[in-house]
């Protein structure tokens, strides 16, 4: 089936304010670009969609199949368009992309969906584009950024290269199959049927744990920051891919990563401490060595059990009235289920010698209950213990008003992401062009030492009267 080029864009406005998946706070606008991409795709095999019509059929299906949270799930669009195979993705963000694999995909005819790059600067500042043609040493390109939207070949190293080789800002790339020709409307997706447990001797299988409400994510790589692959329910039955031995070591162990298939034939990787084993499916038997024998000795009295007081931890005060994420998985870019305010009272739901170390540390996380009936995880680098009463701040005369006023820089030509914490992969709360102007929410000593410099952060009110944060390299 040939490909035939055509151009959208996200930010198109019939559709730019649409909530984007099943995401509450983000739209197609501000991170559609996947979205977009994937309706430039399925229309240049002779569909006629728009990223509203796709982002309802892939809602449609449920969340984990088409969308988790915000996030794209690969696969689902094979199941919303039976002809467009769905095959691989390779997150390269730490190594060379592979150049040669997608030259021969596109001299073969095939275009491919990657993500990019898109800017110099410090950080990861990521972008989803279609490749669909090779000009010479540079690849013709479908972007969804622009509005109005492109209506000419436009080059991927031209718009967004700054002298960089393809390997070192192509940072993944998606495949997809199509053969056949395109049939009219989305074929429902079949109803698997449930999976029997595993005979003894077919090999490793582990569980989804059942007190893994929200699910358990099967990612592409071993990493919680790796491509959503799908969303696997508590309760689903996952065979492990490695060696027995090195599988059962992991199981249950933080930060150990299992390598597997799920009942659809879906590989991935999972957490491995979200997991358990399924007894008498290892085809290799880990041998028990015997005790050795001891002589007799009096059982002491069994202590009266005592349930140990729950932990409780409060968000920190300086997260200010943006708020911190309560979200379904330990990941920046994990669905947000409430926003809880600045001084809440947070329910530790692990071990309090499990919990305690990660508190004020960043990249820990917490798996907390906020109180009104909301469960997930909190970065435990915005929150303190309560152990000890808060203390009460005496009664001050409120801040003067910083007359500090930045300008987004004109080297933000694609616009400066406006996020919701001081981080590249937080959330964005919007886009602002160049020249826009910001009120500066920190002290004005504090951030004059900050504009222009790479790593550095300011809290600021766009004129919409959002607050958040913005990268100072790109302000002045």
């Amino acid at each position: 089936m040939s490909f035939t080029p055509n151009y959208l864009s996200q930010r198109d406005p019939r559709w730019a304010n649409e909530l984007l998946g099943f995401d509450t706070t983000v739209t197609i606008g501000t991170d559609g670009c996947t979205l977009t991409c994937l309706t430039m795709l399925v229309n240049g095999y002779g569909f006629s969609e728009t990223p509203s019509t796709l982002n309802r059929k892939l809602k449609d299906m449920g969340s984990g199949v088409g969308f988790l949270g915000s996030l794209i799930v690969w696969p689902g669009l094979t199941q919303a368009f039976p002809k467009i195979v769905f095959r691989n993705i390779i997150i390269c963000r730490d190594q060379p992309a592979p150049i040669s694999d997608i030259n021969n995909s596109l001299d073969a005819g095939q275009p491919l969906v990657i993500e990019i790059d898109e800017s110099p600067a410090s950080g990861l500042q990521n972008h989803w584009v279609v490749l669909y043609a090779r000009q010479g040493n540079d690849y013709l390109m479908l972007d969804p950024w622009p509005e109005p939207p492109d209506h000419a070949p436009v080059t991927l190293s031209t718009r967004y290269g700054f002298n960089r080789p393809a390997s070192e800002f192509i940072t993944a790339v998606a495949w997809y199959d199509a053969g056949g020709s395109p049939v009219p409307g989305p074929a429902p997706a079949p109803t698997p049927a449930p999976a029997p447990d595993p005979a003894p001797g077919t090999g490793l299988y582990v569980r989804v744990q059942a007190a893994v409400t929200a699910g358990l994510t099967l990612r592409s790589a071993a990493s919680t920051s790796a491509t959503a692959v799908a969303l696997e329910a508590p309760g689903t039955l996952l065979h492990c891919n490695e060696p027995d031995a090195v599988a059962l070591a992991k199981i249950g162990i933080l930060d150990q990563w299992l390598q597997v298939s799920d009942p659809a034939g879906l590989n991935g990787y999972v957490a491995a401490w979200y997991v358990e084993k399924v007894p008498g499916t290892s085809s290799v038997p880990v041998p028990t060595p015997a005790p050795a024998p001891t002589p007799p000795a009096p059982t002491p009295p069994e202590p009266t059990p005592t349930t140990p007081a729950a932990l409780t931890v409060l968000v920190m005060q300086s997260i200010g009235t943006v708020g911190l994420r309560l979200r379904e998985q330990p990941d920046t870019n994990a669905n947000t289920l409430a926003i809880l305010a600045a001084g809440q009272a947070l329910t530790v739901l692990e071990p309090a010698e499990q919990a305690i170390p990660k508190i004020g540390q960043v990249n820990q996380w917490l798996n907390v209950n906020d109180g009104g009936g909301h469960s997930g995880y909190v970065a435990a680098w915005y929150v303190e213990s309560a152990s000890a009463p808060a203390p009460v701040p005496a009664p001050q005369s409120p801040p003067a008003t910083s007359t500090l006023t930045v300008l987004v820089s004109s080297q933000a030509s694609a616009g400066l992401r406006l996020r919701d914490q001081p981080n590249a992969n937080a959330v964005i709360l919007k886009i602002l062009m160049p020249g826009t102007p910001l009120i500066v929410l920190e002290p004005a000593g504090t951030a004059q030492a900050k504009i222009g410099v790479n790593n550095q952060w300011l809290n600021v009110q766009e004129p919409g009267g959002t607050v958040g944060y913005v990268a100072a390299w790109y302000v002045a």
